[in-house]
């Protein structure tokens, strides 16, 4: 009986040091999946943070950029009418010039307010890109500016027109890189 007893004591014994250890395995189980879900949160708070921080330098570019626009729209506006022959009141040729004087002088103006721009520390990741982007778009008001005509002409804003799309095409992947559709920088300066 001595012998069943202590083979009892031993099994019991046995199986209460397996539970424990099983139940410490699950605990230290339940501990790493808290710390993974707890690192998983911070890092899609930084995604969200890094959303946010380029969502507003997307803004601040195109205040920046639409505070610079107002010269060229008006002078492209006034030379469409002014080619227009069905249009009934044209603007004087005087006046298509001071407008493109204003167009011209803008320019410069636009590249230095773009080459300003600086870039969000939380972006440091998609700074060299965005400064070639920042570069491009500069350049983009400098050519504008330069080639600006009154007679109809495809080709006297093509290299303008380029430097502008390859601007929006490299600020894009930042925004492709982080699930968010590129936005048309274009499209905010009609």
């Amino acid at each position: 009986m001595k012998k069943l007893l202590m083979i009892a004591a031993v099994f019991l014994l046995a199986i209460t040091a397996a539970c424990s250890q099983d139940s410490e395995g699950t605990e230290d189980k339940k501990s790493e999946e808290t710390n993974t879900e707890e690192t998983g949160t911070e890092n899609e708070t930084s995604e969200e943070e890094l959303k946010v921080a380029l969502l507003n330098f997307q803004s601040e570019v195109v205040d920046v950029l639409q505070a610079h626009q107002g010269p060229f729209n008006e002078f492209q506006a006034s030379k469409e009418t002014y080619l227009d022959e069905e249009a009934e009141e044209k603007p004087t040729t005087e006046e298509l010039e001071a407008l493109k004087k204003a167009a011209e002088e803008e320019g410069p103006k636009a590249a230095e307010a773009i080459r300003s721009i600086s870039i969000p520390s939380e972006l440091s990741k998609y700074e060299e890109e965005m400064k070639t982007a920042l570069e491009d778009a500069a350049a983009s008001y400098e050519k504008r500016a330069e080639s600006l005509t009154i007679e109809a002409s495809e080709d006297a804003q093509a290299e303008a027109d380029e430097l502008f799309a390859s601007f929006e095409e490299k600020m894009g992947k930042a925004f492709e890189d982080l699930g968010l559709t590129a936005p048309s920088f274009s499209a905010e300066l009609s």
